[in-house]
């Protein structure tokens, strides 16, 4: 008090007595900021720190000394961040559980605000505003603004200012930009786990394994250790180079720490797939299954490596358990749709694809899959359609227009088959000699002499032995039927039996051998080899298939045969009212 009298009376001598009631003005408001302090001391709650920062707004709206002025602002803005801290705590640390979160955080926010009415230099309330205000429905600018004068102010103040770095990594643009932001917050404060963490998953990210697991390192084994994110993350970065004895070990803390989780048994098991040991993994996931036994990822999981181990039995077991727990899970549906097409069950494969098509219209591979699917039904016109669906969308897709191409040929549409295949080889090279073999065969040996080309067919049959290095029995044959169509039968006869001798003598081969030896005893009669499918929609395939003159008869008679069959097809008269004794059928 002997400082304010001294003051007081140099006031006095200088001014004179006019002065007085404005000096007794000024220290108006120290009994509330004497309040003030000795509430702060014995405040219990939320309300007695309200009470203090009314007192203390009170006491500087009043009037006091200058230095007196700094501690009620210091006090001012300690409370205010105070409450506001201990509101924010409900949304921060509860993960905006609570109901009521967005109007608690207004009112945290406007706490801050008062605090900084007073004073605009405390850095530690910018950082509580900008982490308020980047949660959803938050004013994105004002926090950006708030976070930078935070980094601003907190300079120098090392945990602080790491802390307010983190948190603007949300504005950063870039990998760059947020790599360096962490970097700073790390040379801010090298204990700063979250940072290093933060550094180090996006290091895995990018691929930067080695980074990845310096940062994770000092997390896992410094500053956090068992800490789950950190330890995941670090387990595969080892996997991702290759490390999966140290990935495992990794993935052990998680299994010790939390024997009763099971994140990190599922973890272990695809760790141990990817080395390689499906035993191991298979294991893993029992266990997963025993503590949870709806695990939809284990289950599916489980159901790949059945398949891997060719026990589809069971494959087919654990996706009809997934797709009882998540009847619309995509991957449970592909996966049961491919176990069905391996069975034959091509409709009940056909079923979940489509039902995949419905929830993702524009998916080109399941689009594709279908249509294949539909081709093994022998529905080839269904998957004509559904190529050409595809090809609408995307007209340089060259699977497509190769599917489209062994669709055509199964019911005789050799022309339409050939512009296929030819816009197809115009897309991509045909490395694996497929494209090329199908189309050297239609032009060797089609029944409609306007397609038949035996120049192209042999340029397109030399490529397709080039491209499967003369080792496919069935190449071999297409290059042979070339040879014959040009009249070269010496040749055709030559690479007819290297045909039979690439298809081997095991009894699996049987099927295929005899077919080519019936094309070697045409070339021997020096007749050229015909072919021709049709697949009558969800029938039966009818091939006609042999030397050149006998088809060209079989073709003949057919076609003889049609109009006579349609005739009398015409003549049977259509049954348009049910008769007296049916029900009629809805």
């Amino acid at each position: 008090m002997v400082g304010r009298f001294l003051l007081l009376t140099v006031a006095v001598l200088w001014t004179g007595l006019f002065t007085l009631p404005l000096a007794a003005e000024d220290y108006a408001g120290q009994a509330d900021l004497d309040k003030a302090v000795d509430l702060k001391l014995d405040a219990e709650n939320m309300a007695d720190l309200g009470k203090v920062a009314d007192l203390c707004e009170a006491a500087l709206n009043k009037g006091l000394h200058e230095e007196d002025q700094v501690f009620a602002k210091q006090l001012l803005t300690s409370v205010r961040y105070q409450r506001a801290e201990t509101m924010a705590k409900g949304i921060l640390e509860e993960a905006q559980q609570r109901k009521d979160w967005k109007q608690l955080r207004d009112n945290a926010v406007a706490e801050v605000d008062k605090g900084l009415e007073f004073d605009d230099s405390v850095g530690m309330l910018y950082l509580l505003k900008a982490r308020l205000l980047i949660m959803p429905d938050g004013d994105k600018e004002e926090a950006e603004k708030s976070i930078n004068k935070a980094v601003e102010l907190l300079k120098g103040t090392g945990e602080q200012h790491s802390k307010a770095l983190v948190v603007s990594l949300i504005f950063a643009k870039g990998p760059e930009a947020q790599i360096d932001v962490l970097s700073k917050a790390i040379e801010a404060n090298p204990n700063n786990a979250d940072a290093y963490r933060l550094r180090g998953l996006m290091y895995l990210e990018q691929g930067k394994f080695e980074n990845a697991l310096a940062d994770l390192k000092i997390v896992t084994e410094q500053l956090a250790p068992g800490d789950l994110t950190s330890l995941q993350a670090y387990a595969r970065a080892f996997a991702q180079l290759g490390e999966f004895d140290e990935a495992i070990k990794a993935v052990n803390q998680i299994v010790k720490a939390n024997p009763n989780s099971p994140i990190g048994y599922l973890l272990r098991a695809q760790f141990k797939t990817m080395a390689g040991n499906l035993d191991a993994a298979i294991t893993d996931l029992d266990q997963v299954l025993v503590l949870d036994s709806r695990s939809v990822p284990a289950l599916l999981m489980r159901a790949s490596l059945y398949v891997e181990r060719e026990d589809y039995k069971a494959a087919l077991q654990d996706v009809e358990r997934a797709l009882a727990v998540d009847t619309g899970n995509m991957q449970a549906l592909l996966m049961r749709a491919t176990l069905y097409a391996q069975e034959g069950k091509y409709s009940e494969a056909i079923r979940d694809l489509e039902a995949l098509q419905m929830r993702s219209d524009k998916n080109e591979t399941i689009a594709l899959q279908l249509a294949a699917l539909y081709q093994a039904d022998k529905r080839p016109r269904k998957s004509v359609e559904i190529y050409n669906a595809v090809l609408k969308e995307q007209p340089d897709n060259a699977l497509a227009l190769r599917g489209k191409g062994d669709a055509l040929l199964s019911y005789g549409k050799h022309a339409e088959a050939v512009a296929a295949y030819e816009e197809a080889l115009k897309i991509q090279d045909d490395e694996e000699g497929g494209i090329l073999n199908n189309l050297a065969w239609v032009l060797s040996t089609s029944t409609q002499d306007n397609v038949r080309n035996g120049d192209k067919a042999l340029k397109y049959a030399v490529q397709a032995c080039e491209a499967t290095d003369y080792a496919e029995a069935h190449i071999l044959s297409t290059l042979a039927a070339a040879h014959a169509e040009k009249g070269n039968f010496e040749d055709a006869r030559k690479w007819s039996k290297k045909a039979v001798e690439a298809a081997g003598g095991d009894e699996a081969a049987a099927e295929i051998r005899d077919h080519l030896k019936k094309e070697l005893e045409a070339y021997e009669k020096n007749e050229a080899w015909r072919e021709l499918q049709s697949t009558k929609e969800g029938g039966p395939t009818e091939t006609i298939a042999g030397p050149a003159s006998e088809v060209a008869d079989q073709v003949k008679k057919e076609a003889e045969a049609k109009p006579a069959a349609d005739e009398k097809k015409a003549e049977e008269p259509e049954m348009k009212d049910p008769a007296p004794d049916m029900a009629p059928v809805s």
